[in-house]
C-alpha cells in the first residue's frame, strides 16, 4: 500500500500534523503534502517522503502502544 492510499483508508490521521512531523523545518508543509498527494505542480511522493512518513507513523504507533 502506498502513502496516498494509506491516508485515504485512515482519515483519522491528520495530514497537516503528519506533514509537520515529516518536514519540521519547512514552511507550508501541509500544502507541500497536499500537492504531493494530488500530484500537483510536478510534485510527487518520493521514496524519501514515504520513509519520512513511515518514521512519523511508527512514532505515532509507539505512542498508541503506550496508551493501551
Amino acid at each position: 500500500m502506498d502513502l496516498k492510499q494509506f491516508l485515504l483508508d485512515n482519515p483519522m490521521i491528520n495530514q497537516a500534523e503528519l506533514a509537520r512531523t515529516m518536514w519540521p523545518d519547512t514552511k507550508a508543509t501541509n500544502i507541500k503534502l497536499a500537492n504531493k498527494l494530488a500530484n500537483r505542480a510536478n510534485q510527487r511522493i518520493t521514496p524519501k517522503d514515504e520513509a519520512l512518513a513511515l518514521e512519523a507513523l511508527k512514532k505515532l504507533g509507539y505512542n498508541i502502544g503506550k496508551l493501551v
